[in-house]
Formats: C-alpha cells, sequence, structure tokens
C-alpha cells in the first residue's frame, strides 16, 4: 500500500510540474492552461496561441493534460455576498444560479455582512480551488489587500460598490444614468419639486448617487429643499418616519419623492396614505432595484430596475478569461432600465 500511495503521489507531481511548465513558457496562470487546453476557454487570441505553443513544445499530450486538469478545474464559482436579504442580492442570486447550472458548475456561497466576515469567507472559497470569485463588498468592507492577493492566480470580478482593487475586474450600474433617467422622467410629467431619500452617508455610492441628484435638478430647473434631502436606512420604517415627518408640517412640501431603494419607497407610501395623501395625484414616488415589492404596492411602484442578466452574463464571461486574459482588469458599466408605474403615472 505504501508503495502505491507513492507512486500515486510522484504521478501527481509529475502531472502538476508538467502543467506548470506550460504555464511558465507561456507566461500564463495554470488556470489558463487548463480552460485553454480542455476547451474551457473558446477564444483563439494569443494567449490561446501560446498555450498550445508551449504544450506542444514541452510534448505536453492533450489526454494526459485531460488527466492533470480534472485536479486543478474544479467547475466552481465562488460568490460573495453581505446578506441574502437585500434585494440586489437576492435578484443576482437568481439570475446566476440557472446560468451556472447551465454550465454544469456548481455556486458556492459566501455570506459576510462585514470586512472581516468576508474576508473570511473569501479564503474559504480559496480553499476549495473554485474556478473564479464574484464579490459584491459589503458596506465599509475595505477588500483591497484581500484580493490584490489573490488576483494574479484566480480570475475575481467586483460587483457594484467602490473598486476595491485596480488588478480585478469590475461590473457595476451606471448609477449617474439612473438618476438621469428618474429625475428627466419626472420632470416630464411636470412636477416642480423633489425629495431625495438616499442611502447611508457614510457609502461612497450614497455620496455620488446624492451629488448626482442635485446635478440633475439643476439640468432640468426643479427644485428641492435642504431638509427634504435625508440620508438613512433602507428600510420601510426609515422611509415611513421621513416621510411622517416631511409631510405632516405645513410648510412647503415636494411633488415628488425619489428614494434609494423600493423598501424606502414603500414606507413613504404607507405614510402619505395614513396622512390622507394620495399616490400620484398629490405625490409622486420613485424606488430603486425593481424588487418583487414594487409590483406589489397599492399602487405599483415606479423603479429602477439594474440590469441582472448583463451583470451576470459580463461577470461570468470575465471570469471565464482567466486572471490574464485580453480584457483584464475591466470595468464595465451597464445602464439600468426606469420600469414605470403607476405611482408616477400622473401628468400636472
Amino acid at each position: 500500500m505504501a508503495r502505491t500511495t507513492d507512486n500515486a503521489s510522484a504521478s501527481a507531481t509529475s502531472a502538476n510540474s508538467s502543467i506548470t511548465n506550460v504555464a511558465a513558457l507561456a507566461n500564463v496562470s495554470i488556470a489558463t492552461v487548463s480552460r485553454v487546453l480542455s476547451g474551457k476557454r473558446t477564444k483563439d487570441d494569443d494567449i490561446a496561441r501560446r498555450v498550445r505553443a508551449a504544450a506542444a513544445h514541452l510534448n505536453y499530450s492533450v489526454n494526459y493534460a485531460a488527466s492533470a486538469l480534472r485536479s486543478t478545474v474544479t467547475n466552481t464559482i465562488g460568490l460573495v455576498i453581505p446578506t441574502a436579504n437585500d434585494p440586489f442580492c437576492a435578484q443576482l442570486l437568481d439570475e446566476i444560479e440557472p446560468v451556472i447550472d447551465v454550465d454544469s458548475q456548481q455556486l458556492l456561497l459566501g455570506i459576510g455582512g462585514d470586512q472581516t466576515t468576508q474576508i473570511q469567507r473569501i479564503e474559504s472559497l480559496v480553499d476549495r480551488h473554485v474556478d473564479g470569485l464574484i464579490v459584491l463588498p459589503a458596506w465599509e468592507a475595505y477588500l483591497s489587500a484581500e484580493l490584490e492577493h489573490y488576483a494574479s492566480t484566480l480570475p475575481i470580478v467586483q460587483v457594484g460598490g467602490r473598486q476595491c482593487s485596480f488588478r480585478t475586474s469590475m461590473v457595476s450600474v451606471d448609477e449617474n444614468a439612473a438618476m438621469e433617467i428618474v429625475i428627466g422622467h419626472l420632470a416630464e410629467r411636470g412636477i416642480a419639486s423633489v425629495a431625495y431619500m438616499a442611502g447611508k452617508e457614510i457609502s461612497f455610492e450614497s455620496a455620488e448617487l446624492f451629488t448626482m441628484f442635485h446635478t440633475q435638478m439643476r439640468a432640468h430647473h426643479l427644485a428641492t429643499e435642504t431638509e427634504w434631502n435625508k440620508f438613512g436606512d433602507r428600510s420601510v420604517q426609515r422611509g415611513f418616519d421621513c416621510a411622517m415627518r416631511l409631510f405632516s408640517e405645513p410648510l412647503v412640501q415636494p411633488e415628488a419623492v425619489v428614494c434609494a431603494d423600493d423598501a424606502i419607497a414603500f414606507g413613504v407610501m404607507v405614510a402619505l396614505h395614513s396622512l390622507g395623501l394620495r399616490v400620484p395625484e398629490d405625490v409622486l414616488v420613485v424606488g430603486y432595484n425593481d424588487s418583487p415589492i414594487a409590483r406589489t404596492t397599492m399602487p405599483p411602484l415606479t423603479s429602477v430596475r439594474p440590469p441582472f442578466k448583463q451583470i451576470v452574463s459580463e461577470a461570468l464571461r470575465l471570469l471565464n478569461d482567466g486572471p490574464d486574459g485580453p480584457d483584464r482588469p475591466a470595468h464595465i458599466s451597464l445602464a439600468p432600465q426606469l420600469i414605470v408605474r403607476e405611482s408616477t403615472n400622473y401628468q400636472r
């Protein structure tokens, strides 16, 4: 038994050495060699040609390569998200799982709501030898060092947030375009004033959207007031409380409310109803994420829909190219879509 084990170890060492030599000669990663020789990387470019040339030069046979590749390609993709309860994360999961399954791959999920936990989840997935990693950073999670550490050997794609590493690719939603289409839509409805209920103040995304809100308001000659525009949690309770304060006072009130999340917008609509104000006749309301709640409010909620299908498609394409693909690192910004429903279906 001892001799059999030693022979197996020697064989494995020889195989690993061979694929390592091919990778070194082609100046690519072992994972890229695996993808090229297994046919998973279909692009016929300079990288693919270098790998095939190196394999031929080292007499690295296709059949032998296939045997070695079975130990280096796991057909698993790692996904790290802050929470499964967030509408964006939930809808991304719904979109990516069927795509992964069609490709005969498995999705390994790591959930971490803070920096320490997300780093642990990333390390755990790397230890499981995933073929690629998709990361949605948690709020206030700084993952630069962790992503930089693995970027040279593992294809990593960040989705959303502030870019953690310039050595990894990123797929994001064009938030500026989102705010532009929202304010443009409200201006077309003939409203003159808008309030904005933003996300967390410390968040980079929230601050950027807040700035874009004011830019678009000026561009469309619409009015707003400092006391109308608040940062806070993306929750129904926050939306309800803010709307109760905003619309209970006998002051000038906004004709429309733009919310950073559908949950906030739902809270706003509940508060308006309790105050005897009608949506959209008295106040127009817009949400974000086009979550299931947007289709079940009364009236149904106009909301910004992130391009989930495109996000998944681009992220998987970049993972398939490997850590040293010709397009890496790439930053792809995708335009969202405004789904217009009855909450803004009123012309002033």
